[in-house]
């Protein structure tokens, strides 16, 4: 079986109905090619949000667009259209150019050198303009842009301008004012409204900045679709809700992540068309002067204006109403194709009493499946009505007319009980979450010693909130993020605990450090599945714990940002916690280090079994004891991070008996390498590190030649099928004052890092 095709979906606010939706669609495109989603929500770049704007630490969510590299995903979707709305090209360009080098498409946003998949803007707004003149006899329109620097915001102010023109309407610029997407677009309304008294209607540029008119028109007495005609664009979750609901275009986030995943391949193996569009569509409702529903719009818009219907053609149209392009939804299909043909059954049938209980128990199953989870109950709402005003336009018995009217009667009644049964979903999720949380707090508080932190008990519960896998990463150190542009993520990552189902773990010391980049992929999770996975930051103020990775279906995702800030904030207090342990104890601890300094038993405790070398917890304990004497104050030392070449394929061809012979050699490889006096450890799987004070100044690329020429030696020696090779990472500084182990670790490791590219470059291998 073949590696799946990892995919990562850079997304703003997961919480974001619009940018949720887009990673339905993107987790819908992923199951049906088999491959896995990885999905990387930050937050904004550029201006801030008015979401945000009073939130001093909201910087910290974008670390995780930092995380997406060349080894974890193979192809990248950004949702460049909402992560950038706020930025100019220039800051847009940096963002894109620090992604990795892989495919990169940008989503509801086009920008020059990359592959894009935006809204037709036209379609849906044309429909929406042509409306307002047409059938209300608009004339005097103004209309609230967008940012100038936002692609959607110029097309739908062009294809504004291009309609007028096309109805003979002069454009006036004293019509047209710019806004910024965010619901605080009152006084941009007012100004427009200021400006121009005889205003007959209002098109806003999408449906945030509608929220704002609404605001405005009610501080000056107006009632839209009463006293002025609005007009919304993407059809977000809460226009419905306005009052009166708002006049909108449909522009699904999730239909265009769903269109551009299903051409990843095409993307890798540069087959795809450079740019593609995905429709829009006019959403009728009062905010334009129309009834909730039109009759005859709807007739239009599944093509059965006569009475000769093609039901077939009426029916592929009705799906992609509902699901957009989701044509092929699975089961889903199947229980709409159950309803919709039985309808068709009864009214082809002579006995129609005989169909009614058929389509009953069709129109069950529907309501019963995930329906929803891809489309809305308003669209199933028109549709349903549709089919009853055209079933009383063509039938002419008054009997069956009757038990239209009543069947359909009945199906509004349970499409409204069935919208109740989400929200107490809802409600007790939220419920059960608060209880997961309070009750990780309690385990957390009552479980903590003062010696271990008791990380599992952190993970405890999530299971029920649908998180199918949880992973808890923590940094090493104390690592601070001031919102600095050069501020990088850790190379390397401590997995502290994760849960399987209801079951979590703990690795073992030596197996919890990994390469950041590898929390999606590693040993502890089963690579032979598809899988959904979404990353969230933990952090709180300046501090940067670590990183939360669940495996979840989207759906649940909405939880996943609640639960990371309150694993940050009792991170926070157990780190607290353990700061006033040690200090309360340090006589206590300096008398207990002393004897095990001095006992058998501590120096078994810091001892690798395998290689006799010190393990990780040896190894730092051992080095920051040199660092700290100060004797050794203004000496040169190096620190040397070795990463072994090719243990995995060792291992699977040879056994772990020759691995762990292999693994043996790098040790005594360092220890010919290095003196007595220096430190050295294994301090994960197959890594390794070295602390040696010299005193005086080195030359680090005698000290590399040493190790080449020890290890060529010592392999010719061993005489195995394979080479015993290690790349290594040297990193020379001048201890003084208070230095961090792990910070010059994590310099060496950077060190480390260059090599083995540089390895792979010169063998060429890409991956």
């Amino acid at each position: 079986m073949g590696r799946k095709l990892n995919i990562g979906l850079v997304i703003d606010d997961i919480d974001n109905f619009f940018s949720n939706q887009a990673a339905i669609g993107a987790e819908q495109a992923a199951k049906a090619i088999d491959a896995n989603l990885f999905v990387f929500p930050g937050h904004y770049i550029g201006k801030t949000d008015s979401r945000y704007a009073d939130r001093k630490y909201e910087y910290q969510y974008n670390v995780i667009f930092d995380l997406p590299t060349e080894r974890n995903v193979d192809i990248i979707y950004i949702l460049q259209g909402l992560i950038c709305s706020r930025a100019d090209l220039e800051t847009q360009k940096a963002f894109l150019q620090k992604m990795p080098k892989v495919p990169i498409v940008c989503l509801f946003s086009d920008f020059e050198g990359y592959h894009s998949v935006t809204f037709n803007n036209a379609s849906g707004l044309r429909e929406s303009l042509d409306h307002l003149i047409e059938r209300h006899g608009a004339k005097n329109i103004g209309f609230i842009s967008g940012p100038v620097t936002n692609r959607d915001a110029r097309d739908r102010l062009e294809v504004y301008k291009q309609v007028l023109k096309e109805h003979d309407i002069p454009v006036d610029e004293n019509k047209i004012v710019f806004g910024d997407f965010s619901m605080a677009s009152e006084a941009v309304t007012a100004e427009l409204l200021d400006k121009n008294k005889n205003i007959d209607a209002l098109v806003f540029a999408n449906d945030s900045m509608a929220v704002g008119g609404y605001n405005e028109l009610a501080k000056r007495g107006l009632v839209p679709g009463k006293d002025i005609m609005v007009i919304g664009f993407d059809d977000d979750i809460f226009s419905v809700s306005l009052e009166p609901p708002l006049t909108t275009v449909e522009a699904s986030s999730a239909s265009l992540a769903y269109k551009a995943i299903l051409n990843a391949e095409n993307y890798i193996n540069g087959t795809a068309l450079k740019d593609m569009t995905v429709d829009t569509h006019l959403v009728q409702r009062s905010s334009c002067g129309c009834d909730d529903f039109d009759a005859e719009v709807m007739y239009k818009r599944f093509h059965i204006e006569g009475n000769n219907i093609d039901y077939d053609k009426v029916y592929k149209i009705i799906k992609e109403y509902l699901f957009n392009d989701f044509i092929d939804v699975g089961a889903i299909s199947e229980t709409l194709d159950g309803f919709v043909n039985s309808y068709i059954e009864f009214l082809k049938a002579e006995d129609k009493t005989s169909m009614l209980e058929v389509m009953n128990e069709k129109f069950t199953v529907l309501l019963k499946s995930d329906l929803f989870a891809l489309s809305t109950r308003e669209k199933f709402f028109n549709v349903l009505q549709t089919m009853q005003n055209k079933s009383l336009s063509i039938l002419g018995n008054d009997a069956d007319r009757d038990l239209i009217n009543d069947v359909f009667t009945k199906f509004y009644r349970r499409l409204a009980f069935s919208g109740i049964l989400p929200a107490n979903s809802a409600r007790r999720r939220n419920e059960r979450m608060r209880s997961v949380v309070n009750r990780q707090m309690g385990e957390v508080f009552l479980n903590e010693s003062g010696a271990e932190i008791p990380y599992e008990n952190l993970l405890g519960g999530l299971y029920g909130l649908g998180f199918e896998k949880s992973l808890l990463y923590l940094f090493q150190g104390n690592v601070k993020n001031k919102g600095e542009q050069n501020w990088r993520v850790p190379a390397s990552i401590l997995l502290k605990a994760y849960s399987e189902g209801k079951d979590i773990k703990t690795p073992s010391e030596e197996l919890q450090l990994l390469r950041t980049e590898y929390i999606f992929e590693n040993e502890f999770v089963d690579e032979t599945k598809r899988r959904t996975m979404v990353v969230a930051p933990l952090f709180v103020g300046e501090n940067v714990y670590g990183l939360l990775v669940i495996e979840l279906p989207i759906q649940y995702s909405i939880s996943v940002s609640s639960i990371a800030s309150q694993l940050s904030v009792t991170l926070r207090s157990l780190y607290m916690m353990e700061e006033q342990n040690k200090a309360k104890q340090a006589l206590q601890n300096s008398l207990e280090r002393f004897i095990r300094d001095n006992t058998k038993l501590e120096e078994i405790a810091q001892k690798d079994e395998l290689t006799k070398l010190y393990n990780r917890r040896g190894f730092i304990a051992n080095s920051e004891k040199l660092l700290d004497d100060p004797a050794n104050q203004d000496k040169v030392a190096v620190i040397c991070y070795s990463d072994m070449d090719n243990l995995k394929m060792i291992n699977d061809k040879h056994g772990h008996d020759d691995g762990d012979f292999a693994l043996s050699t790098i040790a005594k490889i360092l220890e010919e390498s290095f003196r007595d006096s220096d430190v050295i450890g294994r301090i994960g799987g197959d890594e390794f590190a070295t602390l040696a004070i010299t005193g005086m100044d080195i030359d680090v690329d005698k000290l590399k030649a040493r190790i080449d020429a020890v290890t060529k030696r010592l392999n010719e020696k061993a005489g195995k099928p394979y080479p015993i090779e290690m790349s290594t990472g040297i990193f020379k500084f001048t201890i003084s004052g208070k230095i961090d182990i792990y910070e010059i670790l994590n310099n060496a490791d950077e060190l480390l890092y260059q090599e083995k590219i540089a390895k792979k470059t010169a063998r060429g291998v890409i991956r």
